[in-house]
């Protein structure tokens, strides 16, 4: 399978040799395939967004920091009573015309049940998920970009095949009409009719395979804002993974970002267990601060107060609340749990009909690369025959038929085959701008 593959890639750099070289003549808007990848990267909007999800979350993470350390707080005031209570005065005033005050407040966490050190495990967890993600879209935005990359390639020489099928048929066409004005029998000019016939129906693929280069043209710029009108160049053949399909799909487990995000998940959710059942545990936190207070006229309670000491909390009834929500969070678990395991299978069955389809694509394009090369000596044998007027046009337009099917499909096929390449890779976690 090796050897066959290597000539098959030989033979697919040789058929592609001219588009090759007819790009490499113009000097200006040329792009490579790790162009677009780059371009793409920089501008796509989707790409964009999974970023800023890696900021927030990375923000997310200082946020659950925070609860783990002292807070200082401070207080001021300032407030203006209409009268003094009592009203006429006396050796102690309940309330002044005037008081300000101010208080500055330390406070630190001792124990909230576990949920401080859950959230802040969580929020890593999440910023690891969000990368994760990040690179998910990365390798979805890399290979929507070549499935684009490669259709305008394959529409381009689509288009060459298509003109080169339509100067056989005018070629044909002249020969009918030399011989129709020569002997106008019936039947020279129902051969005239009908090659009249095929070089419109061929003129008419041409213009079809022209439209969809340009839809394939606008469909790349739309995903790496490239010009519509620039130049690709075909990029070298892709080697085709030499695993088996059980280490391909051992390589998935292992890499596939999306994989790694459902079980940071399922961490999460376990995490989350802590910080609901945290919630409904004794709170314990240490105070400390200074408090300053003075009034007009001067109270017995005006003084600068230093305190310090412990505040703490137990819930006593809530009416089944915690119990609701550490089921419910286990419950989350569970779903993340069958999550995982969804997706497991679902990438198995992924790498599964990628690497069916590359096989299968390289033993067609492998009998492809014999039928065209069969077609190609056939039409130039039969055109020949013809000119020597052994054969009929009937033979001379099947062959022409054949010829260009076959190589229509060979241009499909070939594409298709480095598309498939990277499909693979891409099923296996690997797909990257390198590839």
């Amino acid at each position: 399978m090796s050897l066959q593959l290597s000539r098959l890639l030989i033979i697919v750099s040789v058929f592609l040799m001219p588009l090759v070289t007819s790009f490499a003549n113009d000097t200006t808007g040329i792009y490579s395939l790790e162009d677009a990848y780059s371009a793409a990267l920089k501008s796509n909007e989707t790409y964009k967004i999974s970023e800023e999800n890696v900021f927030q979350a990375d923000s997310r993470v200082d946020q659950a920091r925070s609860y783990l350390l002292p807070r200082l707080t401070g207080k001021a005031g300032y407030t203006w009573f209409n009268d003094t209570l009592p009203t006429s005065g006396g050796p102690i005033l309940f309330q002044p015309k005037e008081q300000a005050q101010a208080v500055l407040e330390l406070t630190q966490p001792l124990y909230t049940g576990g949920r401080t050190l859950a959230a802040y495990r969580t929020a890593k967890l999440q910023l690891d998920s969000s990368k994760k993600q990040l690179s998910t879209a990365q390798q979805d935005l890399l290979m929507n970009v070549a499935d684009a990359y490669f259709d305008v390639l394959k529409a381009e020489k689509l288009t060459a095949v298509s003109k080169d099928s339509l100067s056989r048929m005018e070629e044909y066409k002249k020969v009918t009409d030399r011989v129709a004005s020569t002997r106008r029998t019936k039947a020279n000019m129902s051969d005239l009719l009908r090659a009249r016939t095929l070089v419109s129906q061929s003129g008419i693929i041409v213009t079809t395979t022209a439209d969809r280069l340009k839809i394939a043209r606008q469909k790349l710029s739309l995903l790496t804002k490239l010009p519509e009108n620039a130049a690709v160049i075909e990029p070298q053949s892709f080697p085709v993974p030499s695993q088996s399909l059980d280490q391909l799909k051992q390589t998935a487990r292992e890499n596939r970002d999306d994989y790694i995000n459902a079980r940071l998940n399922m961490k999460a959710a376990e995490e989350n267990i802590t910080i609901v059942r945290g919630a409904h545990y004794p709170q314990l936190s240490a105070v400390g601060g200074i408090q300053y207070s003075d009034s007009h006229p001067i109270m017995v309670t005006d003084a600068t107060v230093y305190y310090a000491g412990l505040r703490f909390q137990i819930p006593l009834f809530e009416g089944g609340l915690m119990k609701a929500e550490i089921s419910e969070a286990k419950s989350k678990l569970r779903q993340a749990e069958l999550t995982t395991d969804q997706l497991r299978r679902k990438i198995e069955t992924d790498v599964t009909e990628a690497y069916i389809n590359l096989q299968t694509l390289i033993t067609v394009l492998d009998n492809l690369k014999l039928q065209y090369a069969d077609a190609k000596d056939n039409y130039t044998a039969i055109t020949k025959l013809f000119g020597e007027g052994l054969v009929s046009s009937l033979a001379v337009i099947d062959a022409q038929q054949a010829l260009y099917a076959a190589e229509r499909e060979f241009v499909n096929s070939t594409y298709d085959l480095q598309v498939a390449i990277l499909r693979l890779q891409k099923s296996v976690g690997r797909l990257s701008k390198n590839n």
